[in-house]
């Protein structure tokens, strides 16, 4: 018998991993640089104790291999409403419905078909006021045509068993076709990110005209709808709106660690060329040959090399450190800090 089983995307729990780490990740930075007893101090465990949950999250959905509904010659099978199969003889029909949204496939049956408990008045309620059923099955775990999957119940339905099989055989055809060209666009989107990131920190207005897309793609998204729910303009705002936030944690998280990492290069070479003032009684006139005396790794190789300029005066000295955003910083030895 030809079973057509439909699992959990895994994008959603990448997503859910994508938005959390970086959180966590400057949440955790918040602990270690702050001062215990500061507000910022707390706000970073806040931080982390909030979107940690996520991780639990994203990884059970990126585990969970169980199909979520089966489709056979019989009928349909959908794990989450935790009722027995529907057989396609009870289906009197199925529609499509969006209920904050998220997508279900709302089933009318006979009076054959028997719950195994009743719901709740207050659900059924509201299962009434929204325009759903007492059976909805729930796709926003799965990545599939909702419209295209609503046409094929109610075509198998009113079709005969000896050709149920056929049906079945051609929708499963038909998805993993569409698998290989979601796979192509993740990989769009990618190199997409990429693109946005390089040009947001080459250029500082690039950047905020890359934020305000975000943000009027996230209002087009939530607010807009369009004639039939499924509007082509929302769509694509939504995935503006999310390629715009991922750069936007991107664009921090990479601000952060070049902090990080060039205040740690400049107090490592601070205390170099103090050392050697103590030596030889003034400061030297480069600093070559004390960088190349520091074990630095590859890429902080790369940034004293190309981003710290010394310059010597009548009795002092000034680094300076080309940032992120093209400014130049002086390093304060009180500090420890570029500013």
């Amino acid at each position: 018998m030809t079973e057509l089983k439909l699992y959990k995307s895994n994008s959603k729990g990448i997503k859910i991993l994508a938005l959390s780490l970086p959180l966590i990740l400057i949440g955790i930075w918040m602990i270690s640089e702050k001062q215990n007893g500061t507000f910022d101090y707390y706000m970073g465990w806040f931080i982390v104790s909030l979107f940690g949950l996520g991780i639990p999250i994203s990884i059970f959905n990126l585990l969970d291999k169980r199909p979520q509904i089966i489709i056979n010659e019989n009928g349909i099978w959908d794990r989450t409403i935790k009722q027995n199969e529907i057989k396609w003889e009870q289906i009197k029909e199925s529609y499509l419905i969006e209920i904050y949204n998220q997508r279900f496939i709302s089933i009318i049956t006979d009076d054959t078909f028997v719950f195994k408990k009743n719901a709740f008045s207050w659900l059924s309620n509201l299962n009434k006021y929204v325009g759903a059923q007492k059976l909805n099955i729930n796709l926003s775990q799965i990545k599939i045509d909702e419209a295209k999957l609503t046409d094929f119940i109610n075509t198998i339905r009113i079709t005969e068993k000896y050709q149920r099989n056929n049906l079945i055989k051609n929708f499963n055809s038909n998805q993993r076709l569409n698998t290989v060209f979601n796979s192509q666009k993740y990989v769009a989107y990618l190199l997409i990110l990429m693109c946005m990131f390089v040009i947001s920190l080459s250029n500082f207005y690039a950047f905020w005209i890359i934020m305000i897309a975000m943000g009027i793609g996230g209002l087009i998204a939530r607010w807009y709808r369009g004639t039939n729910n499924n509007s082509s303009l929302r769509k694509y705002s939504e995935r503006i709106a999310y390629l715009g936030f991922t750069n936007m944690i991107l664009i921090v998280l990479a601000f952060k660690t070049y902090d990080y990492t060039t205040n740690k290069i400049g107090v490592q070479l601070t205390n170099k060329i103090e050392t050697y003032k103590t030596e030889f009684g003034n400061y030297p006139n480069e600093v070559k040959t004390i960088i190349d005396k520091i074990d630095f790794n590859p890429i902080d190789k790369y940034i004293v090399d190309n981003n710290i300029i010394y310059k010597k005066t009548d009795k002092e000295y000034i680094l300076e450190l080309k940032f992120l955003n093209h400014n130049t910083k002086e390093f304060d030895n009180e500090l420890n800090e570029w500013n």
